[in-house]
């Protein structure tokens, strides 16, 4: 199996946009079939973590939000405000079915240029879209920015593993998913981008250290599924 480059691969903001514009009706569908739904517990388990820790919900950000099952979950936390951003037009239109909340708001943005002021957001969370950005870098600098001191970014995603156990599921996830994946959704890119997006990302604890230069202290990290699929709690310490 060839190592994708992660220089290769076109995470341009116009490319990654029309790549989920694409694929946004199957998208649900598809997630819950290749985690047999596992992805949605993964989510639950972000609220309960934010209510067991007690962390402040007033306002939070949804970014890099898809069709909004994690900002569904959100909701649970009893916020003032959610805010939903994503640069996928689809996935916003679909996440607008799926919810009516008056507490939502939804907004097109990307995420290293967002069109809120400075220590807005109690709480950040990104689901499975971090690893899409085009400058890592840049977008946390600008969650920094709008996050509010020790206010809390939440990161659900799926990173490279050296586990042996990986090797294994890769056959699965490298060969299997891509082929239904893109032959279901009638991509003819889309979900081999997905396998080459992870093998290309960093793996938890490079994650972390790239985030700590950017102002952020790692608090807690819960391995979800084989060293591959983690949350990672990260608090601003800007100041």
């Amino acid at each position: 199996m060839v190592k994708a480059d992660i220089n290769k691969l076109d995470k341009s903001e116009k490319k990654i946009e029309s790549m989920f514009d694409e694929i946004a009706p199957t998208y649900d569908k598809l997630n819950h079939l290749f985690t047999l739904n596992i992805d949605n517990k993964w989510r639950r388990e972000i609220v309960e973590h934010s209510q067991e820790r007690k962390y402040k919900s007033s306002i939070i950000l949804d970014l890099a939000s898809g069709t909004g099952d994690l900002t569904a979950e959100l909701l649970k936390l009893k916020p003032e405000k959610i805010i939903a951003a994503d640069i996928s037009s689809k996935m916003l239109e679909i996440q607008s079915q799926k919810i009516s909340d008056e507490r939502l708001e939804l907004i097109q943005a990307s995420a290293d240029n967002l069109p809120f002021g400075d220590s807005y957001f109690d709480i950040i969370t990104i689901g499975f879209g971090i690893r899409n950005f085009e400058d890592l870098g840049k977008s946390l600098k600008e969650i920094g920015r709008v996050l509010k001191p020790n206010g809390k970014l939440i990161i659900l995603e799926m990173f490279k593993s050296k586990n042996f156990m990986t090797k294994i599921f890769n056959l699965y996830f490298g060969k299997v998913m891509p082929y239904f994946g893109n032959k279901i959704s009638k991509s003819k890119y889309a979900y081999s981008y997905l396998f080459s997006s992870v093998d290309s990302f960093f793996t938890p604890d490079e994650f972390i250290d790239l985030s700590r230069k950017e102002g952020f202290d790692s608090e807690f990290r819960k391995n979800n599924f084989l060293g591959i699929v983690n949350t990672v709690y990260l608090n601003n310490n800007k100041f």
